[in-house]
């Protein structure tokens, strides 16, 4: 009989020195897929580019920055940002990315669960909101399983590869 591996999954806040990880593994993945905002040109941030923008989302108190890591590597990324203004400091801008090589294996939820459980711990969030092409059917449903509710559609909201433009949802969690 053969005994499988254990698989590790860690998920925990970024931190400065996961600069370079971070900024290697958002060039990756803008390659890999057309689904979001990155694209082959990648994030167009240095290292320290973005060590301060990790300083930035660790000192506020409605931005968080959580990796997740299969057996230490690196294989998603959620983002929450918020502005400091308080007329909207109320609500975090969802990014989420998983490395295309391990889509379809829950770990987007995973993921997603644990934003959403910190952002209701912040009590300063009272929503959360995220674009995605009305074409990523799957990404769609799993931002609704998970109470996120489409509140509008982009026409043209993004481009494709292949020339054509591409609708966006505007999805919406509120935080209650």
């Amino acid at each position: 009989m053969t005994k499988q591996k254990e698989v590790v999954l860690e998920i925990r806040q970024a931190e400065g020195l996961d600069a370079t990880l971070l900024v290697d593994f958002l060039d990756q993945v803008g390659a890999e897929s057309d689904y979001m905002t990155l694209d082959e040109a990648g994030i167009g941030m240095t290292p320290s580019d973005m060590e301060r923008f990790l300083l930035l989302q660790g000192r506020a108190d409605n931005r968080i920055c959580l990796l997740l890591f299969l057996d230490q590597q690196l294989v998603g990324l959620l983002n929450i940002t918020a502005a400091p203004q308080r007329s909207v400091r109320h609500i975090g801008e969802v990014f989420i990315v998983i490395q295309k090589s391990y889509w379809n294996q829950g770990l987007g939820q995973i993921l997603l669960e644990e934003g959403v459980e910190w952002a209701h711990s912040t009590g300063v969030l009272r929503k959360l909101v995220l674009t995605v092409q009305v074409r990523n059917k799957r990404a769609v449903h799993v931002y609704q399983k998970l109470g996120f509710d489409i509140e509008g559609c982009q026409a043209r909201g993004a481009y494709s590869a292949e020339g054509e433009f591409l609708d966006v949802y505007l999805m919406g969690k509120l935080i209650d």
